[in-house]
């Protein structure tokens, strides 16, 4: 069977990564804290483009429908001071209007942009977690883009770890233009895969896991952006925001006896962490004027 690269359309796949697929893949696996580091499916890079992706892997819509993620609840305090972080990265160019954030989740970044004057909603597939966005009465749709739900325009159009878990990711990014206003703003944030902590990690790589099917660097993700018919403006390394028991938990992964550290005291604190493992660009709908060649 031929396979195309998902990006640029060619027919010149390699495998560089083999297969560490469990004996059973269901919902579980697809979990926004799932901790099987390394596992997921074969993943094949163009020769032409250097897009990699997990060809044999496509179809993977159902899992996330039917996804819960009791954990990722359990973070929603460090969770929103990610959000109001990214936020601030669209917030210098869109301070104000309508606000989607697609693939929503429960909603945390929906609530952080709410508080900060957005209008905001979202769209997310996992029925679970549209009733758990519902329970702290936010506005997210079940289902996916196209959606006779979503209606634009919107100011701001925000894909926070979305793009790696779809098979057509151009087409992720158009549908995200079609509802954008045409002075509007997008940011999209997605792992690295030739960042440094990726290549120290190898096949162990925190972002090899099942439901992660696309992998993009700097240029495959710029090339995206301009299939869509989208450029930058800017480009940034986001850090993210843990407790330090769910870093010790993490961190067992690799090492097993870390898990018997006890820090009872500041277990509950949240740092910020920077691995500079993932790209964060923020966006606008392309124009004939010049830009900046990145």
């Amino acid at each position: 069977m031929k396979k195309n690269c998902w990006l640029c359309g060619e027919i010149k796949l390699t495998c560089v990564k083999a297969a560490d697929v469990p004996s059973t893949v269901d919902a579980t696996a697809f979990r926004v804290t799932d901790a099987n580091y390394g596992q997921c499916a074969a993943v094949y890079q163009c020769t032409a483009c250097g897009f990699r992706q997990c060809s044999d892997f496509s179809d993977v819509l159902s899992f996330y429908q039917a996804m819960n993620d009791p954990g990722y609840e359990a973070s929603r305090a460090p969770r929103t001071l990610q959000a109001e972080r990214l936020l601030q990265s669209v917030s210098r160019y869109r301070p104000g209007g309508r606000l989607l954030d697609i693939g929503a989740g429960s909603g945390i970044l929906v609530e952080a942009a709410t508080r900060l004057g957005y209008r905001a909603e979202g769209i997310e597939p996992s029925e679970w977690m549209v009733r758990r966005a519902a329970a702290h009465g936010l506005k997210i749709q079940a289902g996916i883009l196209p959606n006779e739900a979503i209606t634009g325009p919107y100011d701001v159009v925000t894909l926070v770890d979305v793009i790696e878990h779809v098979s057509d990711p151009v087409d992720l990014l158009v549908q995200a233009r079609a509802v954008l206003a045409s002075d509007g703003i997008g940011l999209v944030i997605t792992p690295d895969v030739t960042s440094v902590a990726a290549r120290v990690m190898g096949k162990r790589w925190w972002h090899y896991r099942m439901a992660h099917i696309c992998y993009f660097e700097r240029e495959t993700l710029l090339e995206a952006l301009r299939r869509a018919g989208l450029e930058p403006i800017a480009i940034f390394r986001p850090s993210w925001y843990f407790t330090v028991d769910y870093l010790i938990q993490r961190l067992g992964a690799y090492l097993p006896t870390v898990r018997k550290i006890q820090l009872s005291m500041v277990k509950r604190t949240v740092v910020p962490l920077n691995l500079f493992d993932s790209l964060g660009i923020v966006f606008r709908s392309a124009s004939p004027r010049p830009h900046r060649s990145w």
